[in-house]
């Protein structure tokens, strides 16, 4: 039948007009075997962006004004389906191609091919029929281009909400630790003073009563009662300092200065427990800051540090600029500090300790605060580091 077809048309200048222009989808026929004459019908030429009955060859010179895509990748002339089918001999079915010219017009088609034979199964030439799938591709593609929109909207939209929801998590937190703070702050204001008058006479009388000849053999006795008496009177001092609500009496100082007058004592506390204390000072500016609250919360870190660790351990104190911030730091070499306990840092009264009050880190978080500083922290099988930002102020020169 199809070489009847080819003889027809080869023979009849009517039909080879007529009978591509009653087909109802795209058609063309390559009636050579070099495909330099197609014939084709309106559709084809609409299509193709040519005038009706104009050559479609894309073998002859110059090629077609358009290149040609299939899955993404540009095609050769010999690798098109009508050449494919009259060289090659190959039968094409449904493969789409991308046609797109240089003004930007793009059309989409589903294309299928077949050789022509002689009745001697020579291949002379090919027939080749295509459907205009332009509009669903582009809908297609649109649809994709929404919908990949619509996806990094709603991934953008979980990541505001993802913020949203951490930052109230840190509210309230802060809420509960200030909440709890005010409760400490009430019970401090309204008992330490009264608890500590009792408790400096029973002191008094029990250092009195220990070097009395007939009580002498329970020195140890009277030993423990003060050393408690000493803890339950530091447990009240601290205390005293979460309850403090006055700002600050900030002085310009030298961060480095203070730090090494209490390094001494540092290096005493580790060397008492067979560890080691390093202070690495930077080149740093000046600070507006307390230094009582300061020595403080320097030594609330470096005992919280070295607590961590085991025997042989080394805590690591520096100071650097980061950025416009003065930084102190406090490394140790510990385990580092669980998941869920990071969160409940500088919450009153948690504490891993086994005799800790969970109070010197709130402190520390308190007076950090009133310094308008952050704290940061950083930990791992390796151990934990605690950054305390100070931020800078302008005008001030590097020590």
């Amino acid at each position: 039948m199809l070489d009847l077809v080819v003889k027809v048309l080869q023979q009849s200048n009517m039909l080879t007009h007529k009978l591509p222009e009653l087909m109802p989808g795209g058609f063309f026929i390559a009636i050579d075997v070099t495909c330099q004459k197609i014939i084709h019908n309106p559709v084809s030429a609409r299509f193709y962006r040519i005038e009706a009955w104009k050559s479609l060859s894309s073998s002859s010179s110059p090629p077609p004004q358009f290149k040609v895509y299939h899955d993404g990748r540009l095609v050769r002339i010999e690798d098109l389906p009508i050449q494919r089918a009259t060289w090659l001999g190959e039968e094409v079915t449904g493969e789409e191609y991308e046609l797109i010219w240089p003004d930007g017009i793009s059309k989409v088609g589903i294309f299928n091919a077949s050789p022509l034979r002689n009745d001697n199964g020579e291949i002379i030439g090919s027939i080749c029929t295509f459907e205009d799938v332009t509009q669903i591709v582009h809908m297609k593609r649109e649809l994709n281009a929404h919908k990949l929109n619509l996806q990094e909207m709603i991934e953008e939209r979980t990541k505001e909400l993802k913020c949203e929801f951490e930052k109230r998590e840190r509210m309230e937190r802060e809420v509960a630790k200030l909440e709890r703070l005010n409760v400490i702050g009430q019970l401090a204001a309204g008992l330490g003073h009264e608890v500590r008058n009792p408790m400096t006479t029973i002191r008094g009388f029990l250092q009195m009563l220990q070097y009395k000849p007939d009580l002498i053999i329970y020195k140890s006795y009277f030993d423990l009662m003060i050393e408690e008496l000493d803890r339950t009177n530091l447990i009240i001092t601290d205390f005293l300092s979460l309850s403090k609500n006055k700002p600050a009496e900030l002085k310009q100082h030298c961060l480095n200065k203070l730090l090494a007058n209490l390094f001494p004592l540092l290096q005493a506390d580790a060397f008492s427990q067979s560890k080691q204390c390093i202070f690495e000072p930077g080149e740093i500016v000046e600070l507006d800051i307390d230094p009582n609250e300061i020595n403080q919360m320097v030594l609330n870190f470096a005992r919280n540090g070295l607590d961590a660790m085991p025997k042989d351990g080394c805590l690591t104190i520096k100071t650097f600029m980061e950025g416009q911030n003065i930084v102190l730091s406090f490394k140790d070499e510990g385990i580092g500090i669980k998941p869920e306990d990071v969160i409940k840092l500088g919450t009153p009264f948690f504490t891993t300790k086994e005799s800790g009050t969970g109070l010197g880190l709130p402190m520390c978080y308190s007076i950090a605060e009133r310094h308008k500083a952050k704290i940061e922290v950083m930990t791992g099988p390796d151990g934990t580091t605690f950054l305390v930002q100070f931020p800078q102020l302008k005008g001030m020169n590097l020590l």
